[in-house]
């Protein structure tokens, strides 16, 4: 079974305007690695490409990425929809209270069991999830920068 990385919104925007950022992406595919998003982070991508400049081009790279690396999109399930709601009910850590849209995010890695969250976010990846999480027997995947995956998982 192929390890799993979730691709968080900020890592497609390193990959557009980044080639080494592809290039690190090569790698990890060609270790046997799979990438997954969620629908929630395309739309976010979306709307922050509307916003830029040379939006045309943006999205024109966001769909090759998206092609190129075979990436799977997952949906809301029931999973997801719970733990929205004990992420949002439930106060732990602080760093992410006003960050709905990555807790978000992070229920559809813990929903979907991926391995890795690869995000810049860095309160993202220390953000420690509620322990009601844990008690119905889901776990927050490894969160790591991409460059710290490389460093960290791939060199091993």
């Amino acid at each position: 079974m192929k390890s799993t990385l979730f691709l968080d919104t900020t890592i497609f925007f390193q990959c557009i305007e980044k080639e080494r950022c592809k290039t690190l992406l090569n790698h990890i595919i060609h270790d046997g690695y799979e990438f997954h998003t969620s629908i929630t982070v395309l739309g976010e991508t979306l709307a922050q490409i509307r916003e830029c400049d040379d939006r045309r081009a943006y999205l024109s790279k966001f769909n090759e990425l998206l092609d190129d690396y075979d990436i799977l999109i997952h949906y809301p399930n029931d999973p997801v929809r719970i733990l929205c709601y004990i992420l949002g009910d439930e106060v732990t850590d602080t760093r992410m209270v006003r960050e709905p849209t990555d807790r978000t995010h992070l229920a559809y890695s813990m929903a979907y069991r991926l391995d890795y969250f690869i995000t810049t976010d860095k309160n993202l990846i220390k953000y420690s999830i509620p322990k009601k999480i844990e008690e119905i027997g889901f776990f927050k995947p490894i969160t790591l920068t991409l460059e710290e995956f490389r460093d960290t998982i791939l060199k091993k």
